[in-house]
């Protein structure tokens, strides 16, 4: 079973008709031109040049997660030796 972490996390996008801002998930950020604020129902245009820094930061941050290692933490604790 795999977990998409872009599914999971998320960052604020700051919507320009209602200056408001709302969280998506990383993977919506990184995928659409565009996203429906869930304040005012405008679009948010994320070809926009004020996201363009948003968009590049969260597309990085999917490849570093996407290209680290595995790493398994067991939820059992250790017995005593």
């Amino acid at each position: 079973m795999g977990l998409d972490t872009g599914t999971v996390f998320k960052r604020s996008v700051l919507c320009p008709h209602c200056n408001e801002e709302y969280l998506f998930t990383l993977r919506a950020i990184a995928d659409n031109p565009e996203l429906r604020c869930y304040g005012c129902g405008g679009t948010i245009c994320l070809r926009d040049s004020i996201f363009e820094q948003l968009v590049s930061d969260v597309r990085n941050s999917l490849e570093a997660i996407a290209a680290a290692p595995p790493s398994f933490i067991s939820a059992r604790p250790r017995s005593a030796v």
